[in-house]
């Protein structure tokens, strides 16, 4: 038996070489993400698969005795009907086995990730490749059936407020919407801030503030918050911040429904594409109860995959309003556009027609 290991930036690389080194009848021992790097220093996140192939044995033909001669008034023998081939895929070992045809393991490999466990497009896919013989015609299938998960988000109301756990990027976040709506849409903007727990964050939205000519209130309670909102009452936009640090308490996200009005405010929960998924879910259970508007995805140039987008989006129902893909303001941020959010879930993945190079 012949065993390699291959490491790639996505599983579907890693197949593909599987593939051209060993062939079809490759088998998958294990596949796992590891970190390259110089003791950790710019580490970036690889597959690593084990891959075999079980040489085959040689097969003697038996030579026909040659005491028995044909007898030549006997009927030549009908040659044997040739089996259909059936294209062959690598196999799983200790795993589960690929549900897709070989040239589609990449496809493969997004379906197996925790954020399309729930869909059965494997019947549909085999389908269209054995009819087609297009790998191009199975990635826009399910381009398309991710694209229409995303919908358009409302138009933002005079007040926007961001919620979400400490450390998702609700304050650059914030920053970024102010210099869009001033910059961009020529509207006039406030910020109010009532994370009061962490002093950074303050001088944070201060710095960017005062950088972009755009005025900030501090609100230390509710009092405050009801004075800045009378400041900003000329404002076309009113941009709020909010406090992450006991969001787990069932008290905090009450105290939303008491003291604000949310008729005229789009709220909109905020979620780092670099959480695990059991951790934006439980995030969500605790927001879930307030009137969200949308969803903000943070954080997606720190990863590399953004597939949990989907996920979040299909279990809540709700829309994307933003995407922040670094740390520049006012760049660095793009618009909830369905296209926009499809194409660039698919660059992460690797795929080649929807790289920044294929574009």
């Amino acid at each position: 038996m012949q065993i390699k290991k291959f490491t790639a930036k996505t599983m579907a690389e890693a197949m593909t070489k599987v593939k051209q080194e060993l062939g079809d009848e490759a088998v998958i021992l294990n596949s796992r993400q590891v970190k390259t790097g110089w003791f950790g220093l710019f580490a970036s996140k690889q597959v690593e698969v084990i891959a075999a192939l079980e040489k085959e044995k040689a097969v003697t033909k038996p030579r026909r005795p040659d005491s028995v001669q044909p007898d030549p008034t006997s009927s030549p023998a009908p040659a044997p009907t040739p089996s259909p081939q059936v294209p062959s895929t690598p196999r799983m070992v200790g795993g589960t086995a690929p549900r897709l045809h070989s040239s589609l393991q990449h496809i493969d490999a997004l379906l197996s990730t925790e954020s399309f466990a729930e869909e059965s497009w494997e019947e549909t896919l085999n389908e269209l490749y054995y009819t087609t013989k297009s790998v191009e015609v199975a990635e826009r299938f399910v381009y398309e059936q991710v694209k229409s998960s995303f919908i358009d988000p409302p138009e933002a109301k005079r007040y926007v407020m961001l919620v979400g756990p400490t450390g998702v990027g609700k304050t650059t976040t914030l920053a970024k919407l102010a210099a869009h709506f001033k910059l961009t849409e020529g509207k006039t903007v406030g910020l109010i801030t009532t994370d009061t727990y962490r002093i950074a964050a303050i001088e944070q939205l201060k710095t960017y503030a005062e950088i972009m000519s755009i005025p900030v209130e501090v609100a230390y309670d509710f009092h405050d918050f009801k004075r800045a909102k009378q400041l900003f009452a000329r404002k076309d936009i009113v941009l709020i911040d909010t406090a992450g640090r006991n969001f787990r308490d069932p008290a905090y996200v009450e105290q939303f429904h008491e003291h604000h009005d949310f008729t005229e405010t789009s709220l909109s929960l905020v979620l780092s594409l670099t959480s695990k998924m059991k951790d934006m879910d439980m995030i969500y259970s605790q927001f879930e109860s307030l009137p969200l508007s949308s969803l903000i995805f943070t954080k997606a140039d720190e990863t590399s995959d953004i597939h949990a987008m989907y996920r979040m989006v299909k279990k809540s129902g709700l829309p994307v309003a933003w995407m922040t893909d670094g740390q520049e303001v006012p760049d660095d941020l793009i618009r909830g556009d369905a296209e926009a959010l499809t194409k660039r879930l698919f660059e992460k993945e690797g795929w080649a027609r929807w790289t920044k190079q294929g574009v």
